[in-house]
């Protein structure tokens, strides 16, 4: 993530190549993948091992199909295969002077100017088809500016700001709509145990960059989706009422305990307060910030 940021505020490489292999994991030549771990790895149980992982085949619609190519989807050391295998293609764009930044089947490729981003990627796409194998999306390969922004691993960088990919937020977002629905009578506290360790492995992901101030808005729009479960749990307003006397409010409230305006109200913020919530465990995603350590980056 640094170095895709110092390539293009730092270096002036502000051009930029989001470039989209189709099914990279399941297009993996499978002798090829072998070759490349083959020249890091002399352990010859270690090659069988991972030939016959490679060859292990798949499940679709309860029937085994035998699998010919590819590495699967969702196993631990996919990423790792990738990597390796993609290295040959690392190495053939740095031999030309062409700055990338890749993690697996994430590739960005940079440049000074718009015609220099079309050059590089049509030398990226000869490389990945002809010597590689693999097949380039063009549909959703595209070529874009550190103004315009661009999306790496999640993350989307703009200018200085980088900040979460608007489709991973939106996902997240359905998630957690899925576990805090208002009309469900599941008490509180379980579904703040449910929802633990989605909050927890997302802002872990996202942990490596600063986004302490979106996650307290998430955050915070957690807390009032509960506080609307709450409401509509008490049906009525005589709970609420109830409750905040015993705060040491003294105004009698009047609102509609099942709309979603009423959870954030003043009130009920008063009586449903974020230490509630604390008591609660709920995870605080503001309090997984560890940046990775800084190297300087001196070959751009």
């Amino acid at each position: 993530m640094e170095k895709a940021k110092a390539f293009a505020s730092k270096y002036g490489l502000c051009n930029v190549v989001e470039l989209d292999l189709s099914k990279c994991f399941d297009t993996l030549d499978h002798e090829k993948i072998i070759d490349s771990v083959a020249e890091r790895v002399s352990d010859g149980k270690i090659l069988k091992l991972i030939r016959a992982m490679l060859k292990s085949g798949v499940m679709e619609d309860g029937v085994w199909k035998a699998t010919e190519t590819g590495s699967p989807q969702g196993s631990v050391i996919s990423p790792l295969l990738a990597n390796i295998y993609l290295d040959e293609f690392d190495q053939k764009m740095k031999a030309r002077g062409i700055r990338i930044v890749r993690y697996a089947d994430d590739i960005l490729i940079f440049s000074k100017t718009q015609e220099e981003a079309r050059e590089f990627l049509a030398i990226a796409i000869n490389i990945l088809e002809i010597d590689m194998k693999l097949k380039v999306n063009r549909n959703k390969t595209r070529i874009t500016t550190l103004e315009e922004g661009f999306h790496f691993l999640g993350f989307e960088i703009k200018g200085e700001r980088v900040g979460i990919e608007k489709s991973r937020l939106k996902r997240f977002k359905g998630k957690v709509k899925g576990l805090t629905r208002r009309n469900q009578s599941t008490p509180v506290k379980e579904i703040v145990k449910e929802l633990n360790p989605l909050l927890r492995g997302f802002a872990s992901y996202f942990r490596i960059v600063d986004l302490q101030s979106s996650l307290r808005g998430l955050l915070s729009w957690i807390r009032r989706r509960l506080r609307a479960i709450i409401l509509h749990q008490w049906k009525s307003t005589k709970k609420l009422n109830r409750v905040l006397r015993r705060a040491g409010w003294e105004e009698k409230v009047n609102l509609r305990m099942n709309k979603w305006r009423s959870s954030h109200t003043k009130a009920v913020n008063y009586a449903i307060p974020n230490r509630f919530f604390e008591e609660m465990n709920l995870f605080d995603m503001t309090s997984y910030y560890h940046p990775l350590s800084k190297y300087p980056i001196l070959d751009p």
